[in-house]
């Protein structure tokens, strides 16, 4: 390894205390260097979710793409007695330091490498990995920022290991480019949002209608979407539900 590639791993590895928790000081998300700015995007994605269904001490939540655990710090402050959360992610840096600096204090947040090809943050493995993981096992599937990094035949696979995940009466969370009168799909699109992209998948944008769809092939039924949700990043929020299942 290099110098540049040591001192990256020192620096991705470090952790400073907020409250009872600890946060990472080096950041992959956007425009989130400031903890309170941090923790309090997770907090609010919390209590959003309310209004689809409880979250309490026995929630079954699977985290996919979890990061460097955003939300399962939100969820720590939260909900501190929560005693089923699963985060998984293809960055194996980030699942270090969520190993290190939450489950070595909260046990009951589970953390789980995926090498899954993606061209942006592991793009040296095989695609689409299979999820090992209980099936019709969570009540919830948390996917921020997710399909915003995926192409078409990511997202229709990962929907599929979703929909198999959830038990009946789950809820599938996910935040993504969505727009109208556009192409179905676009990675990179020049200009959108007043911003330059960076490397490959930094943006993919989808047709509405067409993301929409795939969320209806793959077995749910949408309850709510709300057009660029996530104001700092201008992704909108699609909530939805297996179809023909009643809400618990």
């Amino acid at each position: 390894m290099s110098l540049i590639g040591a001192l990256k791993a020192v620096g991705q590895r470090r952790a400073r205390q907020y409250k009872n928790i600890y946060l990472p000081v080096k950041r992959s998300n956007e425009k989130l260097a400031d903890d309170n700015s941090y923790i309090n995007s997770a907090l609010e994605q919390i209590d959003s979710l309310q209004q689809y269904l409880e979250l309490n001490q026995t929630t079954r939540i699977i985290d996919f793409g979890c990061g460097q655990g955003r939300f399962a710090n939100g969820l720590i402050l939260r909900l501190p007695d929560l005693k089923h959360y699963t985060g998984v992610d293809t960055n194996d840096d980030a699942i270090k330091w969520c190993k290190r600096w939450i489950e070595n204090y909260y046990p009951n947040f589970q953390f789980h490498f995926i090498p899954a090809h993606n061209a942006r943050y592991n793009p040296s493995s095989p695609p689409r990995q299979q999820l090992t993981l209980k099936q019709k096992g969570f009540h919830l599937a948390f996917l921020n920022s997710v399909f915003s990094h995926m192409l078409i035949e990511d997202v229709k696979f990962y929907l599929g290991e979703m929909h198999k995940l959830l038990i009946p009466g789950g809820v599938i969370y996910a935040t993504a480019f969505v727009e109208e009168w556009v192409p179905e799909i676009e990675e990179n699109p020049d200009g959108y949002l007043n911003e330059d992209c960076v490397g490959p998948l930094h943006r993919v944008r989808y047709e509405k209608t067409y993301l929409l769809n795939l969320f209806e092939k793959a077995g749910f039924d949408l309850i709510d979407f709300e057009y660029r949700g996530i104001k700092r990043t201008g992704q909108s929020i699609i909530v939805a539900r297996g179809k023909g299942i009643k809400e618990s």
